[in-house]
């Protein structure tokens, strides 16, 4: 009777909401078909009248330093994040003839290895538009002249994928390296070969393939009746067919809707061949890009120096500069009831400056040692920047670090000798009775002291926690 009343309490409570969220969506439905024929009378006609695309877009190569602040950071970010798959940079360009109103700063980078090539793309809007978009994409040419492409781009593309061309848009996989996975192991499922010499001529002139990609869609599109060429130019203007779908597919509130279907296209196709996507989405330390096995002869591992020492070498090959900062331990029972770790958590942080930018750039991800599946996984970054606005903030900025690493050594008290102490301090606390151990965490405290902390539960579900000096 209770839970019948607390239920019929939580229904009347919640209601006034329920109603608000109908009504909103109704008046939304109710406004959408007249505003969706006006944004069709207005925007076909001045897509017939205004929208050019070029056959042969001009792909400008930059330096590094000729690439704006905002641009420099994603691309960057995606460049350092991919060089731990075996990525390698093969140029930055600007191209502003793609998209009318926008500029695009591009990086490109090369897998050779697998035949696969990645572009990092940066998009500036003008005024009273989306003020920026960035996205990544990965492409496969196999043998048979076919192309898988798959990308992170937020927005629905105006016109349908040529026929050669298989594309999966992915909108919720925000990480390159999580979304690197998915289009390798996608790639291995299928029967045909990558195009490696195409990779090879890329090398040579990475501009070329760019420029060649992009005008291959064009004529496939001309052909299939989306666009015509414009006599005597080096142009494509939309057909009548293809100004409606364009228009369309970008209307308000059409926008959002053609999105969430390509990305469910996208994982259906990524179902058929037995790959998840959802795994891939979601905060960064719950994305596990990379995974690999113990080696063979790694005995059993149950201190935080033993676990570093397979970690570490994965740590720098995923960030060269990175530093430990804190480790988490999971505790459970053994087959003979005594309490053992079964999973380590190693969380690395580091800290870059580009000073002729005047900014700070941070990365973080964690690496987990499971005992029990004898693997390591190393999660997606957390990234973050800040920009001083002169060099006095910017001096500020240097003086103060943002990392506090912590060197396990022959100076720490393990785990080991530290468990036994912490659970016999646990087991004395008046009134705790039989506890469940949670977990240990060793961190550098704000006086940068190394410090222990271990958690468990009570038979009451209470928690408790015990806190020691990891110096011996």
């Amino acid at each position: 009777m209770r839970a019948l009343l607390i239920s019929l309490l939580r229904g009347l409570v919640l209601l006034p909401s329920y109603m608000l969220v109908l009504l909103v969506r109704l008046l939304k439905w109710l406004v959408a078909p007249p505003l969706l024929l006006l944004q069709m009378l207005i925007g076909v006609p001045l897509a017939l009248l205004r929208v050019r695309q070029p056959t042969q877009p001009r792909f400008v190569r930059l330096t590094e330093a000729e690439l704006p602040d905002a641009a420099w950071v994603a691309l960057t970010d995606v460049a350092e994040a991919l060089a731990a798959d075996g990525f390698v940079q093969r140029g930055d360009f600007r191209c502003d003839e793609l998209i009318q109103g926008a500029t695009l700063w591009l990086r490109l980078l090369l897998q050779p290895d697998q035949g696969i090539g990645a572009i990092s793309v940066h998009i500036e809007f003008t005024a009273g538009k989306p003020p920026r978009q960035q996205f990544t994409e990965f492409s496969t040419t196999f043998d048979d002249g076919r192309v898988l492409d798959t990308n992170n781009f937020n927005l629905p593309y105006s016109l349908p994928a040529p026929a050669y061309l298989a594309r999966l848009q992915l909108k919720d996989v925000w990480d390159s390296r999580a979304l690197y996975a998915l289009h390798r192991k996608l790639v291995a499922s299928l029967p045909q070969a990558a195009d490696q010499a195409r990779i090879s001529r890329a090398d040579l002139d990475p501009a070329r393939l760019l420029a060649d990609s992009y005008a291959r869609e064009i004529q496939a599109l001309i052909t299939q009746g989306w666009l015509w060429p414009v006599a005597g130019e080096n142009q494509v203007r939309l057909s009548l067919r293809g100004a409606l779908s364009g228009v369309w597919r970008q209307a308000w509130p059409l926008t959002s809707l053609y999105l969430r279907a390509a990305d469910r296209r996208s994982r259906r196709l990524l179902a058929e061949h037995g790959i998840d996507a959802d795994p891939f989405t979601g905060g960064a330390l719950s994305i596990m890009v990379d995974r690999q096995l113990l080696p063979a002869d790694a005995g059993l591992i149950t201190t935080v120096r033993a676990g570093y020492e397979y970690v570490r070498p994965l740590a720098l090959h995923t960030d060269p500069d990175a530093l430990l900062e804190a480790v988490v331990v999971e505790l459970t029972r053994d087959a003979e009831g005594a309490t053992a770790p079964c999973e380590f958590r190693y969380s690395f942080r580091s800290c870059r400056c580009q000073y002729e930018r005047r900014i700070r750039r941070l990365q973080s991800f964690d690496i987990l040692l499971d005992g029990v599946n004898r693997d390591l996984a190393v999660t997606a970054m957390d990234r973050e920047f800040d920009q001083a606005i002169d060099e006095t903030e910017w001096r500020e900025m240097m003086a103060d670090s943002p990392l506090q690493p912590l060197r396990p050594g022959p100076w720490l008290r393990d785990l080991d000798t530290v468990l036994p102490a912490a659970l016999q301090a646990l087991n004395a606390r008046p009134g705790a009775g039989r506890i469940e151990p949670d977990s240990a965490s060793l961190y550098i405290d704000e006086e940068g002291t190394p410090r222990w902390q271990v958690v468990a539960w009570t038979e009451n579900d209470a928690p408790l926690h015990t806190e020691l000096d990891a110096r011996s």
